[in-house]
């Protein structure tokens, strides 16, 4: 034969494919942009990077709820801490601490319930409140850091979130009657929390990161043929779906070319499998190299190929098929150690 069979399947063809996924995840770049050594910070695409965000968001509306419960509650077991220091602030202290844990816990509830709660406001209001709800000056809030660097998408949010409680924490102090080394020790803790929290949320941030960049290779991978790098069949019966439904929704042309190589069982009973992989290596860039962009060259198995041509009629198909045969036919796929004409 010419090297390659080619059949095609016009726009009325019917078939059944697979459910599509997501497109956006179909050729997208996961090289993280250069860091300086001390951060390592690994970036994204604009898109991408809304996916991430969208991805990490979800994750922590799932995460949030224990650590905002355990706060609220660490929150009030500090009134114990209160009684020891100054038994008439007993009272006061609970009341105030008993009203931020039950604000703090509605929005635990709120993030639980409810999945399209406005994520940062909630978290937002979390930390802020559990910050001012401190009204000993010689106590800081442990749990307040804690959940400030899980609660947030962004590193960066941590100090931006704490802006209130820097503040506020100060004039709380000086109202409070407290000076001198007591005033500054509790100035001090409350910096060190939010310092401390942000480097944790870098940590986490980072982890997340690289967590989400090996989910989008795994991803990729697996809409891939290892062999020859093109799209596999999974990836062929997505793109297919999507379009077939535009060709329902807006009636437009769709051709599929069947593609198979001539004897090519007898390329691996003569020259061993390796070099029948080389060809169908080569085989599947020479085609790659004909088509457009818009087509998608897959593998379904073996020595099977497939071209999903949008836009294209039978009759541009059939002509583009003849080309992609002549094409092969012309050029020997190998030529060292053996040819393959």
């Amino acid at each position: 034969g010419d090297g390659v069979n080619t059949n095609v399947l016009g726009a009325g063809t019917r078939a059944r494919y697979a459910s599509p996924q997501d497109d956006q995840t179909i050729g997208v770049s996961t090289r993280p942009v250069d860091q300086p050594m001390i951060i390592r910070m690994p970036r994204f695409d604009d898109a991408t990077e809304r996916r991430f965000l969208d991805w990490r968001a979800k994750r922590l509306r799932d995460l949030l709820p224990v650590p905002i419960i355990a706060g609220a509650l660490a929150l009030v077991a500090f009134t114990a801490w209160d009684w020891a220091l100054d038994p008439a602030m007993v009272v006061p202290s609970l009341l105030i601490r008993g009203a931020a844990a039950a604000l703090m816990l509605a929005c635990a509830w709120r993030l639980k319930q409810d999945r399209t709660a406005p994520l940062r406001l909630l978290s937002g209001l979390v930390i802020v409140t559990g910050t001012l709800a401190m009204p000993r000056a010689s106590t800081s809030n442990p749990a307040q850091s804690a959940v400030s660097a899980i609660a947030v998408i962004r590193a960066w949010h941590v100090p931006v979130l704490n802006l209130p409680a820097l503040a506020v924490v100060p004039v709380l102090i000086h109202l409070s009657g407290v000076d001198g080394f007591a005033a500054a020790n509790a100035g001090l803790f409350l910096v060190t929390g939010i310092f401390t929290a942000t480097i944790v949320a870098l940590a986490l941030e980072r982890s997340a990161r690289y967590g989400f960049r090996l989910e989008l290779t795994l991803e990729a991978e697996a809409r891939l043929d290892p062999l020859t790098g093109i799209p596999n069949r999974r990836q062929l019966a997505e793109r297919a779906a999507l379009e077939v439904e535009r060709v329902r929704r807006f009636g437009r042309p769709l051709s599929l070319l069947l593609m198979d190589v001539d004897h090519f069982k007898r390329i691996n009973d003569n020259h061993g499998h390796a070099v029948g992989d080389e060809v169908l290596r080569v085989l599947a860039a020479l085609c790659r190299a004909e088509l457009r962009q818009t087509d998608l060259l897959a593998r379904m198995g073996g020595e099977e190929f497939v071209a999903l041509l949008p836009e294209t009629t039978a009759e541009d198909a059939a002509l583009i098929a003849e080309r992609l045969r002549m094409r092969v036919a012309a050029r020997p796929l190998l030529s060292d150690p053996v040819r393959i004409p």
